[in-house]
């Protein structure tokens, strides 16, 4: 068996970030959200999301405003946990995502961005 090769067009930075996320099937629930970057995230909950639901998804940083997806694609679920892809990010929205993930330190973004660590 071949070794799994990731695609993904934005590195991920590791986060524990409050968030909260609604649907047409589901009102507001809260959500941890992790492995945040530009392109979408992981996201930990109570309430499971199959995939294909698109969801609005309000993520809360602490010491900085809030960040509104207004459209994002379930595309994986295992569990609790499950993967969106950001398909509709206004632009004021995705500065402030880009400031947000530029601001972390080292230790939040993923090994890719350490030459010395493996993987």
């Amino acid at each position: 068996m071949e070794p799994t090769i990731e695609h993904r067009k934005y590195r991920r930075h590791h986060v524990n970030f409050q968030g909260v996320y609604s649907a047409s099937s589901v009102q507001v629930r809260e959500a941890i959200v992790l492995d945040l970057s530009l392109g979408g995230c992981r996201v930990a909950s109570t309430t499971p999301m199959p995939p294909d639901t698109t969801i609005q998804l309000q993520i809360r940083p602490q010491q900085v405003a809030p960040i509104y997806i207004s459209s994002a694609i379930v595309r994986w679920a295992s569990g609790y946990a499950f993967g969106v892809q950001f398909s509709e990010l206004l632009e004021h929205e995705s500065k402030a995502l880009t400031r947000l993930l530029w601001s972390l330190p080292a230790s939040g973004r993923d090994s890719s961005s350490n030459p010395h660590s493996e993987g």
